[in-house]
């Protein structure tokens, strides 16, 4: 190891160091020197599956610091995943048939003991997340570049208090509770809904820093949103106030199952906020004839994203209307999606308007199932941290229809690593490489000179 200067050893344990963490224990655990050398690289990117991993990762972060003396390691990339399959939250459990009482006031009393078992259980993970999971994202602040959230309609998360200047990419699968909530009341889905739908625990939406509202997000770029299923505010609600929260946003991605997908995109553009879905004529659309011609309420502006020049939508099963009008929900072989004029319709409102600049893509695609999403999301992860060009580009040319008449996608062979995108970036990204290049040459020169070859 002596042979090669720090800096080139540093390049190469930060590209091993991509798997969400296996990679950096194994150098850990090899040597002294190997473990010293690659400090700076270990956490180069992090994945965590449950609160006992989150409270054990600050431990070690503690360890190190202490050990060394020195800063925090940096973590890159950082992935969370809370799902019941391998978070440690406490799931609602019934008993077996036979189990219950067989008069109907013992029973409902079962139930309402086991409700106050799990409710005590799950308020006080909720303390223990907002003060663990806040305090790791508080120790990454200050050099995470992305971030994946997976979340569960099983396990609601509680409201986080973060600030995160250095973030460019964002992915969010599910839900957005962990960083905005909704002063008016949400929906409460029985048998899912817990304490952190109204207990805030002490955190302010959107976060304060010193009671002063802040921007979290300031260097935002990339936002991937996968509408999953229903959360307490929907995203329609939710999705335009994230102008306040990500200002600078250039890439937008709407991906998932949801009907009402369009609309909610375009209350996120601050357009008309209707779109006639296929179907017949509901109450709300035959009572508010001009509802077209409003544009996104609640004080959001109409001209949020100033910067935006790409918006992705995918959806899972098209909505397709039969030859005879009737409409229906099935796959699209053979049928005419529904949704594509509506994606038009989109694009030229956005041509017409401030998002001039603005290209409006459809993936035709009918992507994945909904319980393979997180496992997608975590390989589109592991791609942007690599440089490679994750869900963002044009992986299958024939499923993807480019709508918009200015702006494109950036090539995946312009593609750098996440938060180096541009001109200035390539340049930097080729000098790095000619500089690496002339370094490993040399370095392996002076080698042979050594060695008398």
């Amino acid at each position: 190891m002596e042979r090669l200067p720090y800096d080139i050893w540093h390049i190469i344990f930060q590209l091993a160091c991509t798997d969400g963490g296996y990679t950096g224990c194994a150098l850990a655990s090899a040597s002294k020197s190997v473990r010293s050398t690659s400090a700076a690289a270990r956490l180069h990117s992090v994945s965590l599956h449950s609160l006992l991993q989150v409270r054990r990762f600050l431990v070690c972060l503690e360890r190190i610091r202490r050990s060394t003396g020195a800063e925090t390691p940096p973590v890159h990339h950082l992935f969370l995943s809370f799902v019941p399959q391998t978070c440690d939250a406490p799931l609602r459990k019934f008993r077996k048939t036979t189990d219950y009482a067989r008069g109907e006031r013992s029973r409902l009393q079962q139930l309402l003991n086991d409700h106050r078992e799990w409710n005590a259980a799950k308020v006080a993970w909720n303390h223990e997340f907002v003060l663990h999971v806040a305090r790791l994202l508080q120790a990454a602040a200050p050099s995470l570049r992305t971030l994946t959230v997976i979340q569960s309609r099983q396990i609601r998360l509680p409201l986080l208090w973060y600030n995160l200047p250095a973030l460019r990419e964002l992915t969010l699968f599910g839900d957005d509770r962990l960083f905005l909530r909704l002063p008016q009341p949400g929906l409460l889905v029985s048998g899912e809904s817990d304490d952190s739908d109204f207990n805030m625990y002490g955190v302010s939406s959107p976060p304060a820093i010193g009671g002063t509202p802040c921007v979290p997000f300031p260097s935002l770029e990339r936002l991937h949103v996968v509408l999953a299923y229903p959360k307490l505010h929907p995203w329609k609600q939710t999705l335009p106030h994230w102008a306040a929260l990500a200002p600078r946003l250039t890439h937008l991605r709407l991906s998932g199952d949801d009907e009402q997908l369009l609309q909610t995109l375009r209350g996120v553009l601050g357009l008309a906020t209707t779109i006639t879905p296929p179907g017949p004529p509901s109450a709300d659309r035959s009572e508010h004839p001009a509802a077209a011609d409003r544009v996104s309420s609640d004080g959001v502006p109409a001209s949020p994203y100033p910067d935006l020049s790409v918006v992705m939508v995918q959806m899972g099963e098209h909505w397709v209307r039969r030859p005879e009008g009737g409409a229906q929900r099935q796959n699209r072989t053979g049928e005419d999606v529904v949704l594509r004029p509506e994606v038009k319709k989109v694009a030229a409102l956005c041509a017409e308007g401030p998002y001039s600049g603005t290209r409006a893509v459809f993936v035709r695609d009918q992507g994945p199932r909904m319980e393979d999403w997180p496992k997608l999301l975590r390989r589109d992860w592991e791609e942007r941290m690599k440089g490679e060009v994750g869900c963002w580009g044009d992986r299958v040319s024939e499923d993807t229809d480019e709508v918009g008449l200015e702006g494109g996608l950036v090539p995946p062979t312009a593609v750098l690593m996440a938060g180096q995108e541009g001109r200035d970036g390539q340049r930097s990204t080729r000098a790095a490489r000619g500089w690496l290049k002339a370094v490993f040459s040399r370095t392996l020169a002076n080698g042979r000179k050594a060695r008398g070859d």
